[in-house]
This record gives C-alpha cells, sequence and structure tokens, in this order.
C-alpha cells in the first residue's frame, strides 16, 4: 500500500514529508517499534498506563518508513489522525474488504491448531492468510488485517475472547463469512463469570454468517441460533465423523468420513483432539464446495508451531511440548492422549490461570483425572496445582523448575519414556525443556 493510498484511506495529514514519500510503499504495519523494519509503517497505541507515541523516534531509526501519531511532531513522514487505533481499523477493514471469503475461528482450545490446519489445505486451492501467532483480540485482530498481503483471497482468523461481547466487537471488525466454533470449555471463567456465560459468548461466533462448522455435541446449545442457516457438525456423531482415533510410536492416527467417502491419516503429532480439529477443517472445506475428504492427505506433513504439542527427543525421552497454554478441556486431553502412549509416562503440570471462583475444584478435578489415568508420574508446579496434587498418589509437587528437570531424567533413566509438559502461559513451563535439553 502506498502512502498516498493510506491518506485517502484515513483522511488524514502528511507531516513532515520526505522527497517522494507519496509514492513509497508501506510493507508492513507494527505496533512494537522494537520489531520494525525497514518501509514498515509505525502505529503508536495509547493505553491507561503507555503511550506508543514516546518510541516513534526509536521506529524511524529502525529503518520506518512512516508512522501515525495522534500529536504534531517534528519527525519526518508522520501522518496526523485523530486516534491511532480507530486508524488502524479503518486500515484493517479496507484490507479485508479485497479477501473473497474470511473463515472465523474461536473456541475454548484447538483454535490455533484448527486454523494452521485449515491454513495447510486452503493453501493448495487459494493464496491463504492467516492469523499469525496469537494476535487475536482488539488489538491483535485489526493489525493482522492491515497486514494482509496483496492478492490474498482467502483469510483464516482467530476470534479471541475474555468475556461476553468480545466475539460479537471482534466479528464485526472481521465480518467472517464463515463461523468455526471448535470447543467450549471453562477458560477464562474468571472473566466469564461462568460457564454459561463462556457458551454464550463463544457462540457470538455464530452471530454474522449464515455459514458455521461446529463439535456436534454443542449443537444442542445453538440450534436456535443456527435456525435458517447452514451449518455442519463434526464429532464422533456428527455431519463429519472423527473415528478410531490412537495413538501410535509415530503420532495420532484417526478416521475421518463424510456420507460414503472417508480417509484414514497418520498426523505425526500426539493430540487426540487433533481429530476433532481436523474435523472442523473439513467443515469449512464443505462450506466451500471443495471435497471435505480428499483434500485432507496434506495434513499427514503437518509440523505443529512450537508449545503446541510439537516433540523433541533426547536419548530415550521423548518430550511432548505443550507449554503454549492450558485450560481444563486442554489439560484433560493432554491427559488423555499421554495416557495411550505405550512406554513409561511423565505429565509436568504448572498452573492453569484465570479460572476464579473455579480454580480450586477444577485443578482438584484434574488431579482426580490423572489418578484414574495410565499415567505413571504426574509432577506439579505453582500453587494452584497444589490442589491437583492432593488428589493423586502418583503426584509429586516441586517449586523449582531445575529440579522438575532433574526429576525427569531420574525417572527416565531406566525404559523408553515420554513426558508432556503443559500449563498457563504466564508459568512458562517451557522453560523445564530447557533445563531438559540443557
Amino acid at each position: 500500500m502506498k502512502i498516498k493510498e493510506l491518506l485517502n484511506i484515513l483522511h488524514g495529514t502528511l507531516i513532515n514529508p520526505s522527497k517522494n514519500i507519496l509514492e513509497k510503499k508501506v510493507q508492513r504495519f507494527s505496533i512494537d517499534s522494537r520489531n520494525i523494519k525497514e518501509n514498515e509503517l509505525f502505529v503508536p497505541l495509547k493505553g491507561e498506563k503507555f503511550d506508543g507515541h514516546q518510541f516513534i523516534r526509536d521506529a524511524l531509526k529502525k529503518g520506518a518508513l512512516a508512522y501515525l501519531t495522534e500529536k504534531d511532531l517534528d519527525f519526518p513522514n508522520g501522518i496526523l489522525v485523530k486516534n491511532t487505533y480507530k486508524a488502524l481499523l479503518k486500515i484493517g477493514t479496507y484490507k479485508r474488504k479485497k479477501l473473497q471469503t474470511v473463515v472465523g475461528i474461536t473456541g475454548t482450545s484447538g483454535k490455533t491448531t484448527t486454523k494452521e490446519l485449515l491454513k495447510v489445505v486452503l493453501s493448495q486451492y487459494f493464496k491463504t492468510y492467516a492469523t499469525e501467532g496469537n494476535f487475536n483480540n482488539e488489538i491483535g485482530v485489526p493489525l493482522t488485517l492491515s497486514n494482509i498481503p496483496e492478492g490474498a483471497e482467502i483469510g483464516i482468523f482467530e476470534l479471541g475472547a475474555g468475556k461476553v461481547g468480545d466475539i460479537d466487537y471482534l466479528a464485526e471488525i472481521v465480518n467472517h463469512d464463515i463461523g468455526v466454533l471448535t470447543s467450549v470449555g471453562h477458560g477464562h471463567t474468571e472473566k466469564f463469570g461462568s460457564y454459561e456465560n463462556v457458551l454464550k459468548g463463544k457462540g457470538e461466533i455464530f452471530n454474522l454468517p449464515e455459514k458455521s462448522v461446529l463439535p456436534d455435541t454443542l449443537l444442542p446449545f445453538y440450534r436456535e441460533k443456527l435456525n435458517g442457516k447452514k451449518y455442519i457438525t463434526f464429532g464422533t456423531e456428527g455431519d463429519i465423523r472423527v473415528e478410531n482415533v490412537y495413538l501410535t510410536e509415530e503420532g495420532t492416527e484417526g478416521i475421518i468420513s463424510y456420507k460414503n467417502e472417508k480417509i484414514k491419516l497418520l498426523i505425526p503429532v500426539y493430540n487426540r483432539a487433533i481429530f476433532l480439529n481436523i474435523g472442523a477443517v473439513a467443515g469449512v472445506l464443505y462450506h466451500l464446495d471443495i471435497n471435505p475428504i480428499k483434500s485432507l492427505k496434506i495434513l499427514e506433513d503437518y509440523i505443529p508451531l512450537k508449545g503446541r504439542g510439537n516433540t523433541l527427543k533426547k536419548e530415550n525421552l521423548t518430550i511432548i511440548d505443550d507449554t503454549y497454554n492450558a485450560n481444563p478441556l486442554s489439560v484433560k486431553n493432554a491427559i488423555e492422549t499421554l495416557s495411550l502412549l505405550k512406554g513409561k509416562k511423565i505429565i509436568v503440570l504448572g498452573d492453569m490461570l484465570e479460572l476464579g471462583e473455579y480454580s480450586k475444584s477444577l485443578h482438584e478435578k484434574i488431579g482426580e483425572t490423572i489418578e484414574n489415568s495410565n499415567i505413571d508420574t504426574a509432577i506439579f508446579y505453582g500453587k494452584e496445582m497444589k490442589y491437583a496434587y492432593k488428589k493423586t498418589k502418583k503426584g509429586i509437587f516441586l517449586e523449582d523448575k531445575k529440579e522438575i528437570a532433574q526429576k525427569i531424567k531420574e525417572l527416565a533413566k531406566s525404559k523408553k519414556t515420554y513426558v508432556l509438559l503443559k500449563g498457563s502461559r504466564g508459568m512458562k513451563m517451557e522453560e523445564v525443556i530447557d533445563y531438559l535439553l540443557g
């Protein structure tokens, strides 16, 4: 996008322009002066405790082509606007209109994996663009839209939610054609207030689009909302059926079927729930009039993002790095997944955060689930995980990540061992892996 086009979109005023700046092209938009690159445009946002305007000089020193500003400054190549956040929204909505189709994805767990799987599959047919990382909130979504590359045909965007109304707000920006709900569980209940509010908030993904995809188990909660719209379900009893899922030494194997067609897949990831995510992908393909079975073979080469189920090996130890985040639903899946593996099994769990008044009981339930599982040893870390520790005889509670790594090494000495590590983002459980590989 050229600077002159940007000025027209924003109705902004160019201040201190350098020669030929109007014809210069903005490669990307950035809100972080620390990571800015040449020919990017810096968008300084304002919050309660910070003001990005103080980093404009730093951004320009690093090669920023220009910047947005709410203040008439002396720096070169500024675009004066009333509100930098609203300007970013304008850019994002302008770029979104150039896409043929937009898929919006939300869920308590599985939304990032579903997005990544869908990106792999759709890239066979279209120039596809998707949310990078976890830029799925009120700032991340407009920034992601602003960086839609020229020529992109389909966009896949994550919509995150911490409370009722969040998805509705983001949906207005994204204006998605197909809404995907991956799952609903006790995530962010501290802000949502209750599981019922989580159901309500996640269900906002269906308000705008005419086409939707959801788990068969959740259809009773949303049937009335979806009445008169085109929807497809996935799951063991869904329109898209997920069957015979089990774990092997090479990864997770299962069958996806639709009507009279089926495909058997081996995905090189240890994650029982990944086949539900693939079911959601198949649902989107159905809405796009693409054969939802024949297109999935490419997923056998899928490589997960770091911290989202990728595996690492050291001697007789196989490390399953699922440290990016955690909630009761995803931890339950991790326990069930690990239980299916053959060999010694260790799970390392850090606190599940943002559960509010439900935290104690939900952590206790995790302990009970472990007690009734095929896991050999559970190592707990964090004050909330003490509740889980007290509910199982298989548990060890440690307060130091170096000690956790050492204990894993001790337990893994004798035979082939799988260790799965998981915790909320704030617990930084990946540090245990750093010590393990040390």
